[in-house]
């Protein structure tokens, strides 16, 4: 019970430091997530399939995560980390209806139907994947490991302007922070 009472304690803590500066609203509610797993104390859920009028199952979009359908059959489901997320597109058909496609890093690709309010799930899931990224990435650069782990720090920023996370102005001011550290 007590370990319970301490868990909601951080989560309150954690939501409340979050919450003035995430782009979107977020809601503290601990929801079960597909395949059982819990909320880290730390994430919170944006939205759900029903907060934007959709019956996709599941649909479900973390500070940190996005539940979705592998595909438009919707048969399998997956979790990404929005860390990984390259792109979030909103595709309108000639005929059917609009498809969300998200790409990550690796390539991979998830895709939804959006029946309706499509521009705004797009908008919303592409604001917390930025929210998430930027976030990422400030806390790569508050690290000061040791001044001999500098090669490391510049083929992890590398990593980060290859897969999208870093503009190339981010990555050359990283570049240059890192090379005046001592």
């Amino acid at each position: 019970m007590a370990e319970a009472s301490d868990r909601e304690a951080r989560r309150r803590a954690a939501f409340a430091a979050l919450q003035p500066t995430f782009p979107v609203s977020i809601s503290m509610t601990d929801v079960e997530l597909p395949g059982g797993a819990r909320l880290d104390e730390d994430e919170f859920v944006v939205r759900m399939g029903k907060d934007w009028g959709l019956s996709v199952k599941p649909l479900l979009l973390t500070t940190r995560r996005l539940f979705c359908p592998a595909d438009l059959t919707g048969r399998t489901s997956v979790s990404l980390r929005l860390t990984d997320v390259r792109s979030v597109t909103l595709r309108k058909h000639w005929v059917g209806f609009p498809t969300i496609v998200v790409e990550t890093a690796d390539r991979r690709q998830a895709s939804f139907a959006a029946y309706i309010n499509g521009p705004l799930v797009r908008s919303d899931i592409a604001a917390t994947v930025d929210q998430a990224q930027a976030t990422a990435a400030l806390d790569l650069s508050r690290s000061s490991p040791p001044a001999g782990e500098r090669y490391e720090q510049l083929r992890q920023i590398g990593k980060l302007k290859e897969s999208g996370v870093l503009s190339e102005a981010e990555f050359e001011q990283e570049k240059a922070r890192i090379l005046k550290q001592p």
